[in-house]
């Protein structure tokens, strides 16, 4: 059994839960049985979707070190193999304590990191992003400096836990004219971004006339009614809520608009052409790492553009749809980044001994 600790909810979306469930999906190939903790029952019925099991803290997710003492009682219970552990909320005192746990039933404890913000005491790291192997040698000076044993490092885009659709994909056909753009803005939308991408499609309806707006609406936005009152006053926008297959829908557009998350792994295995854009601080790497290696155009930080962004990401995308030579050497460049096997590898590394670098 592999147990995941990970939340969801309106606050910080689907993320950490859906990577996790990429994993645990992966894992039922090899027969192995998933378990999910969460602090909030938000996302409960996705995790029972996909077949695993959830049991729910009815706890503060902000604050973990309070949920230490059920934690122990249900890995003393369960005695895993492994214990993932996906949250921006952990503290070096919660990793400790579960890391105790973990060696006394003998299971093995793994981070999922984007930040890097301390030594995190556990026996494999997992950093799939495409700047994690440029991170290898900050993880060891941080746990030098703690002087702990750093654990198995698990690097870079050949670990990115991406669903089985977005497996042996065949190669994108890029079309030389565009008209189909993907608008992707995560499970939330706290900023409100999606409705005001669609007013100012709306708004400025004749410079967009030759395209089709593909909005995908997750199951926490808000605007949803709003947003679909304005695709009911132009033709060109199109609305999909709780879509089912990502990758079909990735597959057939043109190219994509999307915040600098895990959503740029799924249209690099799609080789979809996008542009992108920074939400948070933790997505800053992501971005620039991705525009270093030009594999995606990111348009800035839409805390600093704020009310430029709108027009200033939508002129981007019309830029992008009107080159195709551009389309073709990105969509080439995005299958080097990602195979779609990322999962599968995570479980193997689990399944091995325990290995220390």
């Amino acid at each position: 059994m592999i147990i995941f600790r990970a939340d969801g909810n309106p606050d910080i979306g689907l993320g950490h839960i859906m990577r996790c469930l990429s994993i645990a999906d992966a894992g039922q190939k090899f027969d192995v049985h998933s378990l999910f903790i969460a602090a909030s029952d938000d996302f409960k019925d996705v995790i029972k979707e996909h077949g695993h099991e959830v049991i729910i803290l009815n706890t503060d997710y902000k604050n973990m070190l309070s949920e230490v003492n059920e934690m122990d009682k249900l890995l003393r219970m369960y005695r895993p193999s492994a214990l993932f552990v996906d949250s921006y909320q952990v503290t070096s005192a919660y990793m400790y304590a579960l890391w105790e746990t973990c060696k006394s039933v003998n299971s093995r404890l793994v981070y999922i990191d984007d930040v890097l913000a301390f030594a995190y005491p556990c026996d494999i790291l997992l950093n799939y992003n495409i700047y994690g192997p440029d991170k290898k040698d900050e993880y060891k000076s941080l746990y030098q400096k703690k002087r702990i044993l750093c654990p198995e490092l698990l690097l870079g885009t050949s670990y990115v836990p991406l669903r089985a659709e977005f497996q042996s994909l065949p190669d994108r056909v890029v079309k030389k004219q565009a008209q189909k753009i993907l608008i992707s803005t995560g499970g939330a939308d706290p900023d409100h971004i999606a409705m005001e991408l669609a007013k100012y499609i709306v708004c400025n309806d004749s410079k967009f006339e030759q395209f089709h707006f593909h909005f995908i609406i997750g199951a926490m936005n808000d605007d949803r009614f709003e947003i679909e009152k304005l695709t009911a006053m132009n033709d060109s926008l199109i609305l999909h809520c709780n879509v089912q297959h990502m990758q079909l829908l990735m597959s057939d557009v043109d190219l994509a608009i999307s915040a600098a998350g895990s959503t740029l792994y799924e249209l690099c295995a799609t080789q979809t052409p996008a542009v992108t854009y920074i939400l948070a601080d933790n997505q800053m790497p992501g971005a620039e790492k991705f525009e270093e290696n030009e594999v995606l155009r990111c348009v800035g930080d839409i805390r600093q553009l704020k009310s430029s962004f709108t027009e200033k990401v939508l002129e981007e995308a019309v830029r992008l749809a009107g080159d195709y030579e551009e389309r073709v050497r990105i969509a080439d460049r995005q299958r080097l980044v990602v195979d779609g096997n990322g999962a599968k590898r995570i479980i193997e590394a689990v399944r091995r001994g325990k290995k220390y670098v």
